[in-house]
């Protein structure tokens, strides 16, 4: 089950929206339900940290008059309880990538406010992305990493992660995994509140996989992975061995 929460200050839209998803459940019979339909920030808030689901999806407006949030400010308080779920963004702005980065969010999508027909047909074309990025899903979805390059979505299985490294490119990461490599934007520590303690950051420039070190070399402040060197700050290196020692 995917749980729906929407938040948007025009009564109007709010209940466009909330119409178009339910519409698409029953039409499409997706498996999700709308937990939270409000103009209030707050109360989405609220509604989400009584939410026992581990799956969520929302629809966020851009600006909230008389709220302390604006819709990028919500989702990065949605992050703080929820790291994982699916953020789409409904806004008049047609440029929001560079917005979204500056707060360290992931969004799916960013729909704009259009006509009536484009409006439905852009919620209608995002259902189906969603969901089709679900069903590809064949384990447990905590047991993947999910991100976004360019415009594609990417589940990586985290048993293929070997590490994370930051880029020669600003703000971004490089995945190195067993048979691929991706880069993306991205934040090694964020990254490393989502996967500890199966990942450690040991230092500013690397986030590895514990049970794929094959070598410590602490004397010279590094460990083997695959063959690769990743370097070891002298302040993560007790921290390091406390967890391995927790692994074997």
């Amino acid at each position: 089950m995917l749980n729906v929460f929407i938040c948007d200050d025009e009564k109007e839209i709010l209940d466009f929206i909330s119409k178009e998803i339910e519409n698409q459940i029953i039409i499409q019979n997706y498996d999700m339900k709308i937990i939270s339909s409000t103009i209030n920030p707050k109360n989405l808030i609220d509604n989400l940290k009584k939410s026992q689901s581990k799956r969520n999806l929302y629809f966020l407006d851009v600006e909230f008059k008389n709220s302390q949030y604006d819709g990028f400010a919500l989702g990065k308080e949605i992050r703080k309880i929820d790291p994982n779920g699916t953020i789409v963004y409904i806004t008049s702005y047609k440029d929001l990538a560079y917005k979204t980065f500056q707060y360290h969010l992931e969004a799916f999508d960013y729909i704009i406010k259009d006509t009536d027909k484009k409006l439905r047909e852009s919620i209608c074309d995002c259902l189906k992305s969603i969901i089709e990025s679900m069903v590809q899903e064949t384990i447990d979805p905590s047991e993947f990493y999910t991100f976004k390059t360019g415009e594609r979505l990417c589940h990586i299985p985290l048993d293929e992660i070997d590490y994370f490294e930051t880029s020669p490119r600003s703000h971004y990461v490089v995945l190195h995994a067993k048979h691929d490599r991706k880069e993306f934007i991205g934040n090694l520590s964020d990254i490393e509140k989502q996967l500890f303690p199966r990942f450690l950051k040991i230092h500013r420039s690397y986030l590895v996989a514990l049970d794929k070190i094959d070598q410590l070399d602490l004397k010279n402040n590094q460990v083997f992975i695959e063959g690769n060197v990743c370097l070891v700050s002298r302040k993560m290196k007790s921290k390091l061995l406390e967890e391995m020692n927790r692994i074997r």
